[in-house]
């Protein structure tokens, strides 16, 4: 038994980027802000580096400082929107990147 919850020891066993795009696609953002350091191990252990900037750029949104309005400063919604899609499209065709 490890001491990483079972979502986390799920991307472990991911086989393919597609499957470790899909993984990134629906984690909870609480894990991604608990779990980073496990969740980077994981992805550069794959060799998955385009994954790892995805997971950048979404953990530097969940870190950013809010507009009065609450929203995200474009930067970062622009970063993240951008790479949800490029996972969408490994997610959907097979890890072809």
């Amino acid at each position: 038994m490890t001491a990483l919850l079972p979502i986390v020891e799920q991307l472990y066993d991911c086989q393919t980027d597609a499957e470790r795009a899909a993984w990134l696609l629906g984690v909870p953002q609480g894990i991604i802000l608990r779990d980073l350091s496990a969740i980077l191990i994981a992805l550069r252990r794959a060799g998955f580096l385009a994954g790892i900037a995805c997971l950048e750029a979404e953990f530097a949104a969940l870190n950013a400082t809010r507009l009065a309005d609450g929203r995200l400063p474009e930067a970062h919604e622009l970063a993240v929107n951008e790479a949800r899609r490029f996972l969408a499209d490994v997610a959907q065709n097979g890890g072809a990147v």
